[in-house]
């Protein structure tokens, strides 16, 4: 719905608001999953049927009512922080979970995929009751957008690749990615060729790498790829250039042809760090010179210098 566009031809706001209303109405009815319509105060506009066979709570009830009054204490704060960065970021959807109060005062973990609306300012959320789902440890570790390994599946992953890279004596390169030009498709063409952008970027990562879990979301339009070389013999340079290449494809949504670039930091192990914290910070900083370099390039941590490269980084990539 263009919402400055009906403004620009006349339309009153009882009339938008009818539109707001036949809208959230179809989109809750067509879904099997648990859905709700949630303004920028927190409170809760509409909820389909689903919600009653999930958690006991009738719509009725939750209408009207603060989605935070039903998180669980500890889970409050983390996720109040992922709707305001909804709103102040690029990206197009989020996912996060969290205990919620259910109408006989127990909690279920619910997984909870929100995009957020910036024409009527209200997040539409698509929630489920992950103590339904039998892979539990799949839906916990993957991104719903994508399908590709999430932000957790990355922290629990990097000490046992570099365990078996040493092992080994392999090389792991760790490449932080963020797409250039993502932002401006969205404000172009609206979040939701936003979605369709990440989903077929994240397909061409997916397929540069040996294994599809080496390939990881970790939200908005930043990606990680992780690979292990037996010897320094440019296998870095070949997938870094390689990504570029895939992702500098064009993307063609609703008959509109999209270009992105993509920005790569790489750190090395055990060139750069042996922790997997400080290879991660390491990735990241070199990411963000890629893209004060001119963009669509990689670089690697090696040639942070200065203030480029933090004192506490300098230290432990030199212990390393």
């Amino acid at each position: 719905m263009n919402v400055k566009a009906l403004l620009e031809d006349g339309a009153s706001s009882e009339y938008l608001s009818h539109l707001f209303s036949i809208e959230r109405y179809a989109w809750m009815a067509l879904s099997y999953d648990m859905a709700l319509a949630v303004d920028m105060d927190g409170c809760i506009l509409a909820a389909n049927s689903a919600w009653a066979r999930a958690s006991g709570h009738w719509p009725e009830v939750l209408r009207g009512q603060y989605l935070l009054e039903f998180m669980d204490f500890d889970d409050r704060e983390r996720v109040l922080a992922q709707f305001q960065s909804l709103i102040t970021s690029d990206a197009a959807t989020t996912t996060f979970d969290f205990r919620f109060r259910c109408e006989d005062n127990s909690y279920k973990r619910f997984n909870w995929n929100m995009l957020y609306s910036p024409d009527n300012e209200v997040f539409y959320c698509i929630v489920k009751d992950l103590s339904d789902v039998h892979d539990l440890r799949h839906a916990a570790y993957h991104d719903t957008l994508t399908g590709l390994p999430n932000r957790l599946f990355l922290t629990d992953a990097m000490p046992r690749l570099i365990e078996s890279a040493q092992e080994h004596k392999h090389i792991l390169g760790l490449m932080f990615l963020d797409l250039d030009g993502f932002k401006q498709v969205n404000d172009t063409l609206g979040h939701q060729a936003g979605d369709v952008l990440l989903q077929t970027v994240a397909e061409r990562l997916r397929r540069c790498v040996s294994r599809p879990e080496n390939c990881v979301r970790l939200g908005g339009d930043e990606f990680v790829l992780m690979e292990t070389w037996p010897c320094d013999c440019h296998g870095a340079d070949r997938l870094a250039s390689g990504v570029i290449a895939s992702v500098n494809e064009p993307v063609f949504i609703d008959g509109k042809e999209v270009h992105v670039g993509v920005s790569i930091g790489i750190a090395l192990f055990p060139q750069d760090a042996t922790a997997p914290n400080t290879l991660m910070e390491l990735a990241d900083q070199a990411m963000y010179r890629a893209k004060r370099s001119g963009k669509n390039r990689f670089v690697y941590a090696g040639e942070l210098v200065g203030a480029d490269r933090p004192a506490a980084l300098e230290s432990a990539a030199a212990e390393a």
